[in-house]
């Protein structure tokens, strides 16, 4: 991230509360999309705005976690893996286009190889669960379909059967109409 940016307010008319927003105007679409940006985010960024505020905490205060535990009503782990990964993968390192949990599997790397996977991460649009086997070393396969899958409690086999048939149209190469869902893919 090579410059910073910020996270600006709520448009007029919109304020956050401990439980949502309170809309006290009427929104124009171009401001709710903005109101959606912002949102959207908030919420990548909150992980790393309270693994740094800790860090910031501690180094200034000598605070980090018991006034924390206070003001947040967060759990000490929640709390620590925020400050450990916001204080192992330096800002520049972090890349807005992947998760807060895409960098904590790479988190006790060195700089260069954080920088490094996780510019192959978002190259390659790698699931937490691919980077994750990748730091520990595991050949990434292609994954297969089980040949049996349980029956989720609440659905009939006939549905469950249903859903696997439209699993099976969606991941073929073969030209098909789906008997359960409009799906049609030709070669």
């Amino acid at each position: 991230m090579s410059e910073l940016s910020k996270i600006k307010e709520f448009p007029d008319g919109v304020h956050g509360t401990p439980t949502g927003l309170a809309f006290t105007a009427d929104l124009s679409f171009d401001q709710w999309e903005v109101l959606l940006n912002r949102l959207y985010t908030m919420n990548g960024a909150i992980q790393w705005m309270l693994g740094d505020a800790l860090n910031y905490g501690n180094t200034r205060y000598g605070e980090k976690y018991s006034q924390a535990l206070e003001s947040t009503k967060l759990t000490y782990s929640a709390l620590a893996n925020f400050a450990w990964v916001a204080r192992s993968v330096p800002p520049e390192n972090r890349n807005a286009n992947l998760s807060w949990t895409h960098h904590r599997a790479v988190s006790k790397l060195d700089v260069e190889e954080q920088r490094k996977l996780l510019d192959e991460a978002e190259r390659k649009e790698w699931t937490v669960d691919t980077l994750t086997e990748v730091v520990r070393g595991t050949p990434v396969t292609e994954k297969s379909i089980s040949d049996s899958v349980p029956v989720p409690v609440g659905l009939s086999t006939t549905v469950a059967n249903q859903v696997l048939d439209t699993a099976v149209c969606l991941l073929t190469n073969d030209v098909k109409l789906c008997a359960y869902c409009p799906y049609h893919r030709e070669k």
